[in-house]
Protein backbone atom coordinates (compact mmCIF):
# COMPACT_ATOMS: atom_id res chain seq x y z
CA UNK A 1 0.00 0.00 0.00
CA UNK A 2 1.54 3.30 -1.11
CA UNK A 3 1.78 6.45 0.92
CA UNK A 4 -1.02 8.94 0.45
CA UNK A 5 0.11 12.54 0.39
CA UNK A 6 -2.24 15.36 1.27
CA UNK A 7 -1.81 18.71 -0.45
CA UNK A 8 -1.88 21.45 2.13
CA UNK A 9 -3.01 23.99 -0.44
CA UNK A 10 -5.72 21.73 -1.90
CA UNK A 11 -7.12 20.73 1.47
CA UNK A 12 -7.09 24.22 2.98
CA UNK A 13 -9.74 26.75 1.82
CA UNK A 14 -8.48 30.07 0.53
CA UNK A 15 -10.51 31.86 3.19
CA UNK A 16 -8.44 30.15 5.86
CA UNK A 17 -5.19 31.20 4.17
CA UNK A 18 -6.46 34.77 4.19
CA UNK A 19 -7.18 34.52 7.91
CA UNK A 20 -3.65 33.22 8.46
CA UNK A 21 -2.20 36.06 6.38
CA UNK A 22 -4.07 38.61 8.52
CA UNK A 23 -2.00 37.46 11.52
CA UNK A 24 1.34 37.86 9.72
CA UNK A 25 3.60 40.80 8.93
CA UNK A 26 4.06 41.67 5.22
CA UNK A 27 7.50 39.97 4.86
CA UNK A 28 5.98 36.76 6.27
CA UNK A 29 3.04 36.97 3.86
CA UNK A 30 5.51 37.41 1.01
CA UNK A 31 7.51 34.40 2.17
CA UNK A 32 4.37 32.27 2.40
CA UNK A 33 3.21 33.54 -0.97
CA UNK A 34 6.56 32.54 -2.50
CA UNK A 35 6.38 28.88 -1.47
CA UNK A 36 4.21 27.72 -4.38
CA UNK A 37 1.97 28.89 -7.19
CA UNK A 38 -1.23 27.96 -5.35
CA UNK A 39 -0.40 30.15 -2.34
CA UNK A 40 0.77 32.95 -4.58
CA UNK A 41 -2.62 32.96 -6.28
CA UNK A 42 -4.44 32.67 -2.96
CA UNK A 43 -2.56 35.49 -1.19
CA UNK A 44 -1.71 37.96 -3.94
CA UNK A 45 -5.10 39.63 -3.59
CA UNK A 46 -6.22 43.16 -2.87
CA UNK A 47 -8.16 42.08 0.21
CA UNK A 48 -5.06 40.44 1.75
CA UNK A 49 -2.73 43.37 1.17
CA UNK A 50 -5.33 45.96 2.15
CA UNK A 51 -5.51 44.33 5.60
CA UNK A 52 -1.71 44.18 5.72
CA UNK A 53 -1.35 47.89 4.89
CA UNK A 54 -3.83 48.91 7.59
CA UNK A 55 -1.86 46.86 10.11
CA UNK A 56 1.40 48.47 8.96
CA UNK A 57 -0.12 51.93 9.48
CA UNK A 58 -1.11 51.01 13.03
CA UNK A 59 2.20 49.32 13.84
CA UNK A 60 4.39 52.08 12.42
CA UNK A 61 2.19 55.05 13.38
CA UNK A 62 1.57 56.11 9.77
CA UNK A 63 -1.32 58.44 8.97
CA UNK A 64 -3.94 56.10 7.47
CA UNK A 65 -5.50 58.66 5.03
CA UNK A 66 -2.08 58.79 3.34
CA UNK A 67 -3.21 55.73 1.40
CA UNK A 68 -6.46 55.69 -0.66
CA UNK A 69 -6.75 51.96 -0.01
CA UNK A 70 -10.08 51.50 -1.79
CA UNK A 71 -8.63 53.00 -5.00
CA UNK A 72 -5.25 51.23 -4.87
CA UNK A 73 -4.58 48.04 -6.82
CA UNK A 74 -2.88 44.95 -5.39
CA UNK A 75 0.61 45.98 -6.53
CA UNK A 76 0.30 49.46 -4.98
CA UNK A 77 -0.95 47.98 -1.70
CA UNK A 78 1.92 45.48 -1.66
CA UNK A 79 4.56 48.17 -2.30
CA UNK A 80 3.11 50.45 0.39
CA UNK A 81 2.83 47.66 2.98
CA UNK A 82 6.43 46.59 2.37
CA UNK A 83 7.78 50.16 2.51
CA UNK A 84 8.87 50.28 6.19
CA UNK A 85 10.56 46.89 5.87
CA UNK A 86 12.44 47.88 2.70
CA UNK A 87 13.56 51.07 4.45
CA UNK A 88 14.80 49.11 7.47
CA UNK A 89 16.64 46.66 5.21
CA UNK A 90 18.27 49.53 3.33
CA UNK A 91 19.42 51.19 6.55
CA UNK A 92 20.80 47.93 7.93
CA UNK A 93 22.63 47.00 4.72
CA UNK A 94 24.10 50.47 4.13
CA UNK A 95 24.70 51.41 7.77
CA UNK A 96 28.14 51.91 9.24
CA UNK A 97 29.83 49.42 11.57
CA UNK A 98 28.90 51.66 14.50
CA UNK A 99 25.21 51.27 13.63
CA UNK A 100 25.51 47.52 14.24
CA UNK A 101 27.18 47.86 17.62
CA UNK A 102 25.40 46.41 20.64
CA UNK A 103 24.92 49.85 22.18
CA UNK A 104 23.64 51.46 18.97
CA UNK A 105 20.25 53.17 19.36
CA UNK A 106 17.29 51.24 18.02
CA UNK A 107 15.51 52.79 15.03
CA UNK A 108 11.84 52.39 15.95
CA UNK A 109 8.65 54.20 14.94
CA UNK A 110 6.46 56.01 17.42
CA UNK A 111 4.14 53.63 19.23
CA UNK A 112 0.62 53.85 20.52
CA UNK A 113 -2.66 54.98 18.96
CA UNK A 114 -2.05 58.62 19.76
CA UNK A 115 1.23 60.28 18.77
CA UNK A 116 2.07 63.90 19.58
CA UNK A 117 4.82 65.85 17.84
CA UNK A 118 6.07 69.28 18.84
CA UNK A 119 7.53 71.39 16.04
CA UNK A 120 10.17 73.78 17.36
CA UNK A 121 9.62 77.51 17.28
CA UNK A 122 10.95 78.69 13.94
CA UNK A 123 11.38 82.06 12.24
CA UNK A 124 8.50 82.99 9.96
CA UNK A 125 7.18 79.50 9.03
CA UNK A 126 6.62 76.23 10.89
CA UNK A 127 6.22 73.01 8.88
CA UNK A 128 5.54 69.36 9.63
CA UNK A 129 5.60 66.32 7.32
CA UNK A 130 2.91 63.92 8.51
CA UNK A 131 4.21 60.31 8.90
CA UNK A 132 3.47 58.55 5.62
CA UNK A 133 5.03 61.29 3.48
CA UNK A 134 1.90 62.52 1.70
CA UNK A 135 0.69 65.47 3.76
CA UNK A 136 2.70 68.55 4.74
CA UNK A 137 1.47 71.13 7.26
CA UNK A 138 2.72 74.72 7.09
CA UNK A 139 1.84 77.78 9.16
CA UNK A 140 3.13 81.34 8.82
CA UNK A 141 0.62 83.21 11.05
CA UNK A 142 -1.34 84.32 7.99
CA UNK A 143 -2.43 80.94 6.67
CA UNK A 144 -2.44 77.36 7.86
CA UNK A 145 -2.09 74.99 4.86
CA UNK A 146 -2.42 71.24 4.57
CA UNK A 147 -0.49 70.29 1.42
CA UNK A 148 -1.38 67.08 -0.42
CA UNK A 149 1.89 65.93 -2.03
CA UNK A 150 0.19 62.87 -3.54
CA UNK A 151 0.80 59.22 -2.78
CA UNK A 152 4.48 58.37 -2.36
CA UNK A 153 5.75 56.61 -5.48
CA UNK A 154 2.81 57.63 -7.67
CA UNK A 155 3.33 58.85 -11.20
CA UNK A 156 2.76 62.58 -11.38
CA UNK A 157 1.33 64.47 -14.34
CA UNK A 158 3.81 67.18 -15.34
CA UNK A 159 0.93 69.32 -16.65
CA UNK A 160 -0.69 69.73 -13.23
CA UNK A 161 0.65 71.25 -9.99
CA UNK A 162 2.92 68.94 -8.04
CA UNK A 163 1.09 69.69 -4.79
CA UNK A 164 -2.34 70.89 -3.80
CA UNK A 165 -3.07 72.86 -0.66
CA UNK A 166 -6.18 73.02 1.51
CA UNK A 167 -5.93 76.44 3.12
CA UNK A 168 -7.27 77.97 6.32
CA UNK A 169 -6.53 81.70 6.18
CA UNK A 170 -6.55 84.07 9.18
CA UNK A 171 -7.87 87.33 7.63
CA UNK A 172 -6.89 90.62 9.30
CA UNK A 173 -9.32 92.13 11.75
CA UNK A 174 -11.24 88.98 12.67
CA UNK A 175 -11.45 87.35 16.08
CA UNK A 176 -8.59 84.96 16.71
CA UNK A 177 -6.40 86.43 13.99
CA UNK A 178 -2.71 86.33 14.72
CA UNK A 179 -1.02 89.71 14.98
CA UNK A 180 1.77 90.78 12.69
CA UNK A 181 5.33 89.53 12.85
CA UNK A 182 6.54 91.85 15.59
CA UNK A 183 8.82 89.13 16.95
CA UNK A 184 8.68 86.88 13.87
CA UNK A 185 8.12 83.32 14.98
CA UNK A 186 5.66 80.47 14.50
CA UNK A 187 5.21 77.08 16.15
CA UNK A 188 3.04 74.02 15.67
CA UNK A 189 1.96 71.12 17.90
CA UNK A 190 0.57 68.10 16.02
CA UNK A 191 -1.31 65.13 17.48
CA UNK A 192 -2.19 62.19 15.25
CA UNK A 193 -4.60 59.29 15.37
CA UNK A 194 -5.08 56.70 12.64
CA UNK A 195 -7.40 58.89 10.57
CA UNK A 196 -7.37 62.34 12.15
CA UNK A 197 -4.96 65.17 12.95
CA UNK A 198 -5.21 67.79 15.68
CA UNK A 199 -3.01 70.84 15.20
CA UNK A 200 -2.35 73.74 17.59
CA UNK A 201 -0.50 76.71 16.11
CA UNK A 202 0.88 79.87 17.66
CA UNK A 203 3.10 82.73 16.64
CA UNK A 204 3.27 86.33 15.51
CA UNK A 205 3.58 88.84 18.34
CA UNK A 206 2.52 86.30 20.95
CA UNK A 207 -0.99 87.74 21.28
CA UNK A 208 -4.26 87.66 19.38
CA UNK A 209 -6.33 90.65 18.29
Amino acid sequence: MGWQYLSVTDETPNDLWMEIAALLEPPDILALQSTCRALNQALYRKSVWAVALRQVCREHSLFLPTFPIDKMDTRQLFIAAMGPYRFKSLIESAGSFAAHAEDAPVLSPARGPFASHKVAVLPRTASYLVPGGRFLLTFDCEAFILWDLDLVGSTKDINRPQSQGMVCVFPPGTFGTFAGFETGYSSMDVSMREDSLRVVVSGGSGKVT
